[in-house]
């Protein structure tokens, strides 16, 4: 039922008003003053209030003043004497609903208060409906604005958050080109123009200047009888940044796409190809052991050979870049790779078209060791000086230098002062013209080059080494050396000591003592080649066509050391022909040989008690300096 407070100091008047409207089955509640009126109505809930303009202790207006200014929601009728009309429209004028005179008209009275109670109804109904908007709009995630014409007229607590700004901003006058950059502006307002709505993009501007992209959702509704845009609007910097992260991502695993499918490419001729260099590289190797470097052909036959190597740099190179590194790792010293490096017959040979360029050595004398391929590094020290030297031209000066330190793997997931670990760092610096920035970020990807193609290397150099540092757990750093550029290659150091025989070789043959040799090839050509040069260097030679023959060779006689192909033919390949091996001759002596081989199968090998590896094709003197290793090992 309809609760209606009853306020006028005539009792006889209010019980006389009480009894019509409990007729009619209204709840009534009597006030005989103004100040018990506000009483109740700070206690309760009243749908109508029928108010007496005069009363003893207060005027029906500063009550209807009260009732506005402490938010009591409830329909007031004024009841006035005919005298009193005018301040009764003015009680209306503040907010009462309506006003009758008196003496009261019982049935004007009903239909009045009828009107009232369904006021008040819809009253409460657009408060809770407003309330409810409110409460969705502040809890949604988006912010949301209402503008027309650009002028922004109401926004919630989300939209003011997102741009900065305060609901003050908003009552001082806030428009679009605020809150857009230039050109969404425009696009806004040419969407205005055609009407649109549905969702779009832009990019929005704080109130600090700072811009982001955003997604606005745009509708049309009918905001204080006028026609008004709504915008949700969400800030989507997280989704474009992982749209961006995951356009990066499909670069890479495109990219690793291509280096698979080179892999694949390399990996199914290197084999094949390395068998035929072979031919090329070892041979030469026989003729001119046998000649004096002033007979006829001596020149002719080395410039084959030369060639033959080339080739075969190239397929490794290739090899390494699709596969990673191919070779076993073994416990060395990078100063005595670099001496080793900056003495041989290649770089002396290179050095020779740049006779004016100094290369300075400051080597740490107690560097501590590391786990490395020798190959690899010695991959680096080529490309790395390869460049130098071409950066620096006719006249220049490179500096090689090592040292210990303890620092922080940059490229690890989470790196940390705690995490810091010992390394050693190997530096080389030239005074050249430099890396411009804009090709710093690139230098590392395969086939990019700045040189003259087909004059000046492959576009493999860089990406070479950044593979064979990254195989070797380590990272590589590019600084602008003011002038000329800094390489700063980390590696992990070890406190192992090196064997006697793991230091670098000399460049000349060592021989033997006709020590039994078993050379385990699938390709009868290879093991001619094999078998001639192992014979030359003083050794008695045996050799099969498969793992199986191998096995059957090793159950009627030993042999002090085998030989091994990776890559057989149908049957056993390289590492199950040894595991088979070591089963009939428990610690024999293997040196793996092979043109193209899986990192899987070398590390299995490797676990296994395999310690050396050889790149076919294999020359002469690194054939000798690796049976000597082996048999000098207990």
């Amino acid at each position: 039922m309809p609760n209606i407070l009853l306020v006028d100091d005539e009792e006889r008047f209010v019980k006389s008003l009480h009894s019509i409207l409990k007729f009619h089955k209204y709840e009534c509640t009597e006030a005989l003053s103004g100040t018990e009126a506000m009483r109740l109505l700070q206690a309760r809930s009243f749908d109508v209030v029928l108010l007496d303009l005069q009363l003893p202790d207060m005027s029906g207006c500063d009550i209807l003043e009260n009732i506005k200014t402490a938010g009591i929601k409830t329909s007031v009728i004024m009841l006035t004497g005919v005298s009193m009309v005018q301040m009764a429209v003015t009680a209306m004028k503040q907010g009462a609903y309506d006003f009758l005179n008196k003496p009261i008209d019982p049935d004007l009275l009903v239909k009045t208060i009828d009107k009232a109670v369904r006021h008040h109804t819809l009253t409460c109904e657009l408060a809770v409906s407003e309330k409810r908007f409110q409460i969705l709009a502040e809890a949604a995630w988006e912010g949301i604005v209402i503008h027309e014409k650009g002028m922004l007229l109401e926004a919630n607590r989300q939209f003011y958050a997102m741009f900065g700004y305060e609901a003050e901003d908003l009552g001082q006058g806030l428009f679009l080109e605020k809150i857009l950059v230039p050109a969404s502006l425009k696009r806004v307002n040419r969407y205005i123009e055609n009407n649109f709505f549905g969702t779009c993009e832009a990019r929005g501007r704080r109130k600090d200047r700072t811009e982001f992209p955003l997604e606005a959702n745009v509708r049309f509704i009918n905001f204080q009888g006028r026609p008004a845009r709504v915008c949700a609007i969400r800030d989507i910097s997280e989704r474009v940044r992982a749209e961006e992260e995951k356009l990066a991502l499909h670069k890479k695993l495109l990219k690793a796409d291509n280096l698979r499918s080179l892999g694949q490419m390399a990996g199914s001729v290197a084999h094949d190809l390395n068998n035929i260099l072979s031919g090329v590289v070892s041979y030469p190797d026989l003729l001119l052991a046998q000649m004096q470097e002033s007979d006829q052909f001596y020149a002719k036959i080395k410039k084959i050979q030369d060639a033959g190597k080339r080739a075969a740099a190239v397929v490794a190179d290739l090899v390494m870049l699709a596969r990673g590194g191919s070779s076993l790792t073994t416990v060395e010293n990078i100063n005595d790779i670099i001496l080793s490096h900056l003495g041989s017959i290649e770089h002396c040979g290179r050095m020779a078209n740049y006779p004016d360029v100094v290369i300075e050595t400051d080597l740490q004398p107690d560097l501590h060791n590391t786990h490395c391929s020798n190959l690899h590094i010695q991959k680096i020290l080529l490309n790395l000086l390869g460049n130098a030297l071409e950066a620096v031209q006719r006249h220049g000066r490179i500096r090689i230098s090592t040292q210990n330190c303890r620092c922080v793997n940059s490229l690890a997931p989470d790196p940390a002062p705690h995490r810091a670990g010992r390394y050693i760092k190997m530096s080389i610096a030239d005074d050249g013209h430099g890396i411009p920035l804009k090709y710093a970020e690139h230098i590392f990807e395969p086939f990019y080059t700045t040189k003259i193609m087909g004059k000046s290397g492959t576009g493999l150099g860089l990406s070479i080494v950044w593979n064979a540092v990254r195989d070797h757990n380590g990272w590589i750093e590019v600084r602008d050396n003011e002038p000329g550029a800094l390489f700063e290659i980390y590696l992990p150091a070890t406190l192992e000591k090196r064997s006697c025989m793991e230091g670098v070789g000399a460049s000349r043959l060592l021989r033997g003592n006709g020590e039994k040799i078993l050379l385990i090839d699938d390709e009868p050509e290879q093991n001619e080649i094999l078998e001639k040069l192992v014979t030359s260097l003083g050794y008695k030679t045996f050799w099969v066509s498969s793992g199986e023959e191998g096995l059957a060779f090793l159950h009627s006689q030993p042999v002090d050391l085998i030989l091994l192909d990776m890559i057989m033919g149908d049957g056993l390949n390289g590492r199950e022909t040894y595991e088979r091996i070591l089963q009939i001759r428990p610690g024999q002596k293997v040196i793996i040989i092979s043109g193209c081989s899986k990192n899987e199968d070398l590390l299995q090998a490797q676990a296994l008690g395999v310690t050396q590896f050889l790149e076919k094709p294999v020359t002469l003197v690194k054939l000798s300096q690796a049976l000597q290793r082996s048999f000098s090992r207990n």
